[in-house]
């Protein structure tokens, strides 16, 4: 029997490519140029009912894969019984880094504006959405509840990784 680690890795081998680009597994595969794996309140079922729904099976969240391409990025979640779901994918070009936003702590005197479309995932793509940075100088926030983008933060130079907390 396949331990976690090997499960994971023979689901990136034989079923990703093959999920978009529709072509046998002897033909060229998609080529992968990073993998991360993320625990986020996104896969805290008593914050997020709708994942509970979705993954219901066991008292373990699911861990959730982000997968970049030459193209684009997935995310899936992979819960324990194996069974991958994919949760989000875009291909507009190379994402250089995405992280899953943690739901930020609400005091009285702030209040969350995205709230409604959250969980969000900011993704560094090659070209932000506005076109008109300078490569991988934007992050673009999509609402993984949606599939929308929410917003386009702007940055004045290269982004390299993004790091995010609940403040």
């Amino acid at each position: 029997e396949q331990s976690y680690m090997e499960s994971v890795v023979t689901f990136l081998q034989d079923v990703v490519p093959q999920a978009y680009s529709g072509t046998p597994p002897a033909e060229e595969k998609e080529k992968i140029v990073w993998v991360r794996f993320e625990n986020a309140d996104l896969n805290d079922t008593s914050r997020n009912m709708e994942f509970h729904e979705i993954h219901s099976t066991g008292n373990e969240p699911p861990l959730l894969l982000m997968i970049g391409y030459s193209d684009g990025m997935q995310v899936w979640s992979i819960p324990i019984s194996g069974e991958a779901q994919e949760l989000f994918s875009v291909r507009h070009g190379p994402v250089r880094a995405a992280r899953i936003l943690p739901a930020p702590q609400i005091s009285a005197q702030k209040c969350d504006n995205f709230s409604e479309k959250r969980p969000l995932l900011g993704v560094c793509k090659s070209i932000g959405s506005s076109g008109t940075s300078p490569p991988y100088c934007c992050v673009d926030l999509y609402s993984l509840r949606t599939g929308e983008m929410v917003k386009s933060i702007q940055f004045k130079t290269p982004i390299y990784d993004l790091h995010c907390n609940k403040r």
